[in-house]
């Protein structure tokens, strides 16, 4: 027989109360267990849902960030930062000998529209050219900064130098932005950013380019036109720098005529074609239809041009590759430009507002009608030499011009959004 130790004999009650106790420790530590699990879970998503945004952010960022723009003016390009460190690109807006006057209002009427997207740098003699950039100039520091920025021309760069000034404004744009590619216009250019992005794409900024729409004389050296817009890359900047430096150099602007200063990228153009061997290239589409375009929209359009331009374009089978068909002229109609344009020229600031108008409204609603969307032009384009200026033209009486002007807006509003930039 076993005998029971002295003291307290456990009873039903003392059983009852252990296995109580035992069971409510067991449920307390299965909701300790739960809970963990949930916070985890949450720590879990949490960090997934930032791995993925991170890695999505640096996808985009790759060849810089694609970011808003449009007609609010508070609505600014805010990142531009390659992850290089460096813009994919800046537009640099020299001053037109066209119109000067009119000069502040055509670069207001920038920044509202294309300007933000384009990271427009605006090359002014004076800050009053464009007030509301006076606190926002263009330096090493100013990466982050929203565009337009100002560039100011040095007091001792007088408007007639025009060579001195080119030569100034791209050494300034290599050594304080840097930009892989830095596009080079006049405020009369209407610029696509989104459309100039895709013709940069796979393009490298260690390799040469000079690029925009070609044109020659038949004695001339074959050059971009300024008016549509020339691309050079980081190399082809370097390597005119370092030839500008070399002494007694081809490339110099000493002695530069008064015509060379009023087209002084004609004299880079021969540096490039005699000294440095750097090509102009054919930009034209697959179909053959330019990109870059030194008149506005309704005159490429319609073909209605000046001959002398025509005439530039006589020589360029010989130096581009024959083109059997066209010979590197511009058509006319829906083919004068292609879904890719990157710029129009000639374009006053109210055509400019219009034309970025339309071409928003189009590309958010691209089942518009050709009814429609001949509407919207006609509701918003300027009317008249005072709103037009003296080189652009009016909308067409002709329903066959008609067809061809809603045709072009229709294919650029659909392939491009104008509120975007890379």
């Amino acid at each position: 027989m076993i005998r029971q130790r002295a003291g307290k004999q456990p009873s039903k009650t003392d059983g009852h109360f252990v296995a109580s106790h035992n069971d409510s420790e067991t449920t307390h530590q299965r909701r300790q267990r739960k809970e963990h699990i949930s916070v985890w879970i949450r720590y879990f998503w949490i960090i997934f849902t930032f791995a993925m945004f991170s890695a999505l952010f640096s996808k985009r960022t790759r060849h810089g960030l694609y970011v808003r723009s449009g007609s609010n003016s508070n609505d600014l390009l805010i990142n531009t930062i390659n992850a290089n460190g460096n813009p994919r690109f800046v537009t640099i807006v020299m001053p037109s000998v066209v119109n000067p006057q009119a000069r502040p209002f055509r670069l207001s009427n920038i920044a509202k529209t294309w300007g933000p997207t384009s990271r427009a740098v605006y090359v002014v003699h004076s800050v009053d050219e464009f007030s509301e950039g006076a606190n926002n100039l263009l330096s090493t520091t100013s990466k982050n900064n929203p565009y337009p920025q100002l560039l100011k021309v040095p007091d001792n760069i007088n408007v007639e130098m025009g060579v001195e000034r080119l030569d100034m404004v791209i050494r300034t744009v290599h050594k304080d932005v840097n930009p892989d590619f830095a596009f080079f216009v006049n405020d009369h250019t209407f610029v696509i950013p989104d459309n100039l992005c895709k013709f940069l794409n796979d393009r490298d900024s260690a390799d040469d380019l000079y690029a925009g729409h070609a044109l020659k004389g038949k004695q001339e050296t074959i050059f971009n036109s300024g008016a549509a817009g020339y691309v050079l890359s980081r190399s082809t900047m370097e390597k005119l720098i370092a030839e500008w430096d070399t002494p007694n150099s081809k490339c110099s602007a000493s002695g530069a005529s008064k015509w060379i200063q009023g087209n002084p990228g004609l004299l880079t153009a021969k540096c490039f074609d005699e000294v440095l061997k750097i090509p102009v290239v054919d930009t034209r589409d697959k179909n053959l239809s330019h990109i870059f375009h030194a008149f506005g929209l309704v005159r490429s359009v319609t073909g209605n041009v000046d001959e002398w331009y025509i005439n530039k374009h006589d020589a360029l089978d010989g130096a581009l590759g024959v083109d059997p068909v066209y010979h590197h002229k511009p058509q006319d109609g829906a083919m004068c430009c292609s879904s890719s344009t990157v710029s129009f020229h000639y374009v006053e600031g109210l055509e400019s507002v219009a034309l970025w108008k339309v071409l928003e409204t189009v590309h958010s609603e691209p089942t518009m009608s050709t009814e429609e969307i001949k509407k919207l032009i006609n509701d918003v384009w300027p009317v008249g030499r005072n709103e037009l200026g003296f080189y652009s033209h009016g909308l067409p009486n002709s329903n066959v011009w008609w067809n061809g002007i809603v045709e072009v807006v229709r294919k650029i509003a659909i392939a491009a959004d104008p509120q975007k930039s890379c």
